[in-house]
């Protein structure tokens, strides 16, 4: 039974990744090189991040109280993960890659979607899950590396659509507000588990909420630009 939860949970976390890269143009274009590349930056960023955390910020007296001034620095830093989607945007653009444009969003945000997934909860599914029978915790970072990947989705086409200089006002301002909102995630998902003692379900939940209107209203935003473009 351990055996399959922990099979379970892997496929739950990772499969998805395999299923579209397969499954859409990327495969056919051999941007797997591209995806790796997108995956280093992701660790590049996190270093980068951590160091500066570890560096400006100070230790909480109390870690299980809300304080908006120790999150305002993770609201800050947090700001790093768009400097680093731009980063690979550049690099794309930079080598001459001659792929169409949803084609570097997704390359981009699959790469450092998976990137994540393994960074984050390979380790503790490979030892936490095989060690119990079945537990919620695993099937929620499955489901938690899901909604991370639409999140990352909209990330990507939200800093690509950014970096047009022909993006009417309004569009550039949906790019605005849903970056605005995906930086805050992690500070409204802190004050929903301290202050308003909410379960890691109901965070969870308020994630997925959140980030299947935003990938939809950024690949919309993407499609309307891209049209505008081709005509």
């Amino acid at each position: 039974m351990t055996l399959l939860h922990l099979v379970n949970c892997l496929l739950l976390t990772y499969a998805p990744y395999v299923i579209i890269y397969r499954s859409t143009e990327l495969v056919d274009e051999s941007m797997l090189n591209s995806c790796i590349w997108s995956g280093i930056f992701f660790v590049v960023t996190q270093l980068i991040k951590t160091f500066l955390l570890a560096t400006f910020m100070m230790i909480p007296e109390d870690s299980n109280r809300f304080s908006l001034s120790q999150e305002l620095p993770i609201l800050l830093v947090g700001l790093l993960d768009f400097v680093g989607i731009y980063l690979m945007h550049q690099r794309l653009q930079r080598k001459g890659t001659r792929k169409p444009n949803h084609l570097r969003i997704l390359t981009v945000a699959l790469g450092w979607a998976c990137a994540e997934a393994l960074v984050h909860y390979l380790l503790p599914l490979w030892i936490g899950a095989r060690d119990v029978d079945f537990s919620w915790d695993y099937i929620e970072m499955g489901l938690l590396s899901n909604v991370n990947l639409a999140l990352h989705l909209s990330n990507s086409a939200s800093v690509f659509l950014g970096m047009r200089n022909d993006l009417d006002p309004i569009a550039f301002a949906m790019v605005l507000a849903s970056c605005a909102l995906q930086v805050s995630l992690p500070t409204l998902g802190n004050y929903m588990s301290l202050s308003l003692n909410k379960s890691s379900s109901t965070v969870l939940m308020l994630r997925m909420a959140i980030a299947v209107p935003l990938l939809g209203m950024s690949w919309i935003n993407f499609r309307v630009y891209d049209r505008k473009k081709n005509i």
